[in-house]
């Protein structure tokens, strides 16, 4: 059977490519010349020896996102490429129900992708070209913009999960180019009821003098 590596080099890596994606390996990765990421994750789901299932995620990484979550590393983690561990904001693309491993149990949120066995490669392929260009590049292009994604994280779509609460993802957002009355205007939007809120409001203004001193 088609390695899903080679499958996703055949069937997605010409849609991505397109869009301006870089590749490395399962992961596809669009990258704003403010710093700011937007992923596309393939993951192998060893669920069925005679087929190829997997699934797929989108997530947006800003920058100061990345920064925040690596913090405690952060003169080694700001050499490398954000991850998905440092997302704002990641959905689950799901597969049409010809090409899902559970046809009958196909939602935004369980919808497994699969081919061999009764769902042939290349209609897997087709239908993933089409998901892409029609929904999902789009949607990460445009939650890139920081207006745009800070609208959704405050009030969001049924299939997007968001990483922090509003105040956190404000702030996150905006802290590399707030000037000293915003910020503080952000810090008092900042959801309290959450683990290492000092430490989190401390790192912004070190990263706003850091960044606007």
């Amino acid at each position: 059977m088609t390695s899903l590596e080679t499958w996703t080099r055949r069937y997605v890596a010409p849609v991505a490519k397109e869009a301006g994606l870089t590749r490395k390996g399962l992961v596809y990765r669009l990258a704003g010349e403010n710093g700011d990421h937007a992923l596309l994750e393939f993951r192998p789901q060893h669920l069925d020896p005679a087929m190829e299932v997997f699934t797929v995620k989108a997530f947006i990484v800003p920058a100061a996102s990345w920064a925040w979550s690596y913090r405690k590393s952060w003169e080694s983690a700001r050499k490398k490429a954000p991850d998905a561990s440092a997302a704002l904001v990641q959905w689950s693309v799901a597969a049409p129900q010809q090409v899902a491993y559970e046809p009958d149990n196909v939602s935004p949120l369980n919808a497994d992708w699969a081919y061999g066995g009764r769902i042939d490669p290349d209609a897997a392929g087709q239908a993933m070209a089409e998901v892409l260009r029609e929904h999902t590049l789009p949607t990460m292009r445009r939650l890139l913009d920081r207006d745009e994604l800070f609208t959704e994280i405050c009030s969001p779509s049924f299939e997007f999960h968001r990483g922090r609460p509003p105040g956190w993802a404000r702030m996150i957002l905006r802290v590399d180019e707030a000037a000293p009355a915003e910020l503080e205007e952000l810090v008092s939007q900042v959801e309290t009821g959450y683990p290492v809120v000092d430490e989190f409001i401390a790192w912004a203004r070190a990263r706003a003098a850091e960044h606007n001193g």
